[in-house]
């Protein structure tokens, strides 16, 4: 058998250590465009078919043995599969910051910090009287739930802030000092400083040889930087008034009916956009949080642009949709600037898809209709 993945990914080296406890021989490989069916997911590749994503390849090498040593007899095992996948969703915006994916965006990490806080203070309390997380020695469960942890330690944990889980930290070396663990990850240094954006340094002006002083000419005015969107022919509708409209009317009967009849197509584009990361959102009210800090980071766009963005969804699952007016017939320069652009999708409404149209008034009236999606909250940009 062969494991498939992208190199150091953490997921294959999970599932070495997977194989290491339970005797079967696995080799590995470069995962290559041809084998990725979703993603950047492990392959596991046998005789008889090839096996899709971590959780799938874990338990198929777990049937593929007597072995009781990784399912502990235990009737909750996958339950902590689970919680290692909300563990990896939880941190994965975290950790791609630290490796340089990822856009720092505050809000995001401290929401980070709060979400994996909460699981580290259960995980703490339960592993108080308790060596693994199963019985007196290693099982699937102290594998994935490590697993999962083991790029967080490595880059973003910084010892303030793990050390109030103290018994989260004895179990997580424990584990890491094993020789199966590190005969696969190696020795494991963990993050000594809180990761934090390093800004760029000035690159420090040559030194150039003194020239003979010359007589200092008046200097000129520089002229000031002009917007483009400025620049653009005038509009046969004004921004300000739809807000006004917007504002002061009843959305469905008036407002929404006055923008289709004023809309000028050459002068301003419509977008809907979506937050990229629902699953992080487990309370409505961090959505809400995103949705506010969002708007707050907005000041620039104000003169060029109009927002409703409405919060969606339930079961630990909150969204973001947003329906956008701006001037010109693209994202402006003072949206894309914004940190917060770099974790929403923005897709230009097509007004002759009725889909689409219905959809944005939808976002506009903030009624709760949505497609179907559970209406929770609703915030303006104007």
């Amino acid at each position: 058998m062969e494991i498939l993945g992208h190199e150091n990914c953490w997921a294959v080296k999970q599932l070495l250590v997977v194989a290491k406890y339970l005797e079967i021989e696995v080799t590995t490989g470069k995962l290559e465009k041809d084998d990725e069916v979703f993603g950047n997911w492990p392959v596991l590749k046998t005789k008889d078919a090839e096996i899709i994503g971590i959780s799938a390849i874990t338990k198929y090498l777990c049937e593929q043995t007597e072995k009781d040593l990784l399912k502990g007899k235990c009737s909750c095992m996958y339950s902590w599969m689970d919680l290692a996948g909300k563990i990896s969703n939880t941190l994965r915006f975290w950790v791609g910051v630290a490796n340089g994916k990822n856009s720092f965006v505050q809000p995001i990490i401290q929401q980070s910090k709060k979400d994996i806080a909460l699981i580290f203070t259960n995980l703490n309390n339960y592993l108080l009287d308790k060596t693994f997380l199963i019985g007196e020695s290693i099982t699937l469960a102290d594998v994935v739930i490590a697993g999962a942890l083991i790029p967080a330690f490595e880059k973003v944990l910084f010892p303030q802030f793990v050390k109030k889980f103290g018994n989260v930290l004895r179990w997580f070396n424990t584990f890491i000092h094993q020789e199966k663990v590190v005969s696969v990850y190696g020795a494991i240094e963990l993050c000594k400083a809180e990761f934090k954006p390093q800004r760029k340094k000035k690159q420090p002006k040559k030194q150039q040889k003194q020239q003979p002083k010359k007589k200092q000419q008046p200097k000129k005015k520089q002229a000031r930087k002009v917007n483009p969107l400025d620049q653009l022919p005038k509009s046969s509708m004004e921004l300000d008034e739809w807000k006004r409209q917007y504002s002061n009317t009843k959305t469905r009967e008036e407002a929404i009916p006055w923008l289709w009849k004023n809309l000028d197509k050459e002068g301003y584009s419509l977008y809907i956009s979506h937050y990229k990361y629902p699953e992080e959102n487990e309370q409505a009210f961090v959505a809400c949080n995103l949705a506010s800090g969002f708007m707050q980071r907005l000041e620039p766009l104000r003169k060029y642009g109009f927002g409703s963005l409405c919060i969606l969804g339930e079961n630990n699952n909150h969204t973001i949709a947003g329906a956008w007016i701006f001037r010109g017939q693209g994202v402006p320069f003072e949206m894309s600037n914004c940190d917060d652009f770099e974790v929403h999708d923005f897709v230009k409404c097509d007004l002759d898809n009725a889909e689409d149209k219905e959809y944005f008034e939808d976002l506009l009236a903030a009624d709760g209709k949505l497609k179907g999606q559970k209406y929770v909250d609703w915030k303006c940009f104007k």
